[in-house]
């Protein structure tokens, strides 16, 4: 495994530090219970909706699994966030999350050929107006406003994720302070085709 090497360096948090001097031989068994839906080289399976992981910042995956196991995100209506609550269950620790994401952020990135269309201009200038600034102008993310990367990510996965912003599905919890304001960001597009089109944009950018 190479070294964990995707932490910024405006994030020295508590959690930040302990992902980084996590085990990641630890982690990679850990990783055996996600492989079943995740891929073993965390590729994702779209037959059971899940996205490809690899190479997620650490950071931001450990706080989906808390989120998950907190009750904070896996409402009902987004039945693949609910499967994801019994799943985060099995890892017991904050070490075991720390050691299992900074594995999934040493993987080499998977790029998911996207099966969404749209137009491509349309996507890419609402995208540059509004997303941009916290996702950056090719999808990397940035961290340090805790915002991930979205480049080369399942495209049906991220459609899903806008959807259930949308409905409150995801992001409504008190506790979930980044969610919300996604949930304020998206009301700027303005209907189902512009929202498709900037998905599908981004889900085809190189991670």
């Amino acid at each position: 495994m190479r070294p964990f090497r995707r932490l910024s360096l405006l994030l020295v948090s508590p959690l930040a530090l302990a992902v980084a001097a996590a085990d990641g031989q630890s982690g990679q068994a850990l990783y055996g219970t996600c492989a079943a839906c995740h891929g073993s080289k965390g590729e994702g399976n779209a037959a059971l909706q899940a996205p490809n992981i690899a190479g997620l910042d650490a950071v931001y995956v450990a706080r989906q699994l808390n989120h998950f196991r907190r009750g904070v995100r896996g409402s009902a209506g987004d039945t693949a966030a609910t499967a994801m609550v019994g799943a985060a269950a099995v890892l017991k620790s904050d070490n075991e999350i720390n050691a299992v994401v900074a594995y999934i952020a040493g993987l080499s990135k998977v790029k998911v050929p996207s099966k969404l269309s749209g137009d491509a201009g349309n996507g890419r200038n609402y995208y540059n107006g509004i997303c941009s600034a916290c996702h950056g102008s090719n999808g990397a993310g940035n961290m340090s406003l805790q915002a991930p990367r979205l480049a080369g990510v399942d495209g049906d996965y991220l459609l899903r994720q806008y959807r259930a912003f949308k409905t409150g599905a995801r992001g409504a919890h008190a506790d979930d302070k980044f969610g919300k304001q996604m949930r304020a960001i998206i009301k700027a597009l303005p209907n189902e085709k512009t929202e498709n089109d900037v998905i599908a944009y981004v889900a085809a950018l190189n991670p």
